[in-house]
C-alpha cells in the first residue's frame, strides 16, 4: 500500500478494497485522463459509467468534472419545518401516494419516506 495523506484515514482493509474495485483510486489525474474524462462529459456518457471505465470513484469523477466547470452538484434540499412535516403526515394519513406526495413536496419519493420514518409515523398499518 502506498502510503500518502488520504490512506491516513483508511483503514489498510478499506483502502485495499477501493483499489481493487477502482485501480486508479487515490492517484492524481493524468492528462490524458482529464482529456477522456472531458470526451465522456460532451458525449453524456453517466458518472457511473465514467467511473467504471476510468477506474475512479464515482465521487472522483463528480470533483474532476466540478473542478473543470463541467459538473454542477444539485443543491441541497430545503429543510422541513414543521408546517410541511404536518402536512406530510397528514396527506399520508389520507391515503396520498409516495409519489404524489413527493411533487406536492418538490422532493423524492424515498425523501418522503425517510421523514415519515424520522417522524415515526407507522408505513406499516395493518388492516
Amino acid at each position: 500500500m502506498t502510503a500518502n495523506r488520504k490512506t491516513l484515514f483508511l483503514a489498510p482493509e478499506d483502502y485495499d478494497r477501493l483499489r481493487a474495485a477502482y485501480p486508479k483510486f487515490n492517484e492524481p489525474w493524468q492528462a490524458d485522463e482529464v482529456e477522456e474524462l472531458k470526451s465522456m462529459a460532451a458525449d453524456g456518457i453517466a458518472i457511473k459509467e465514467m467511473s467504471s471505465q476510468l477506474g475512479r470513484t464515482a465521487n472522483s469523477i463528480k470533483m474532476k468534472l466540478q473542478s473543470l466547470g463541467l459538473y454542477v452538484p444539485k443543491p441541497a434540499p430545503k429543510a422541513w419545518n414543521r408546517e410541511d412535516e404536518e402536512s406530510v403526515v397528514q396527506m399520508y394519513n389520507d391515503g396520498a401516494s409516495f409519489d404524489d406526495m413527493a411533487q406536492h413536496f418538490g422532493r423524492t419519493p424515498g425523501a418522503i419516506v425517510s421523514r415519515l420514518v424520522k417522524l415515526r409515523v407507522n408505513l406499516f398499518k395493518s388492516n
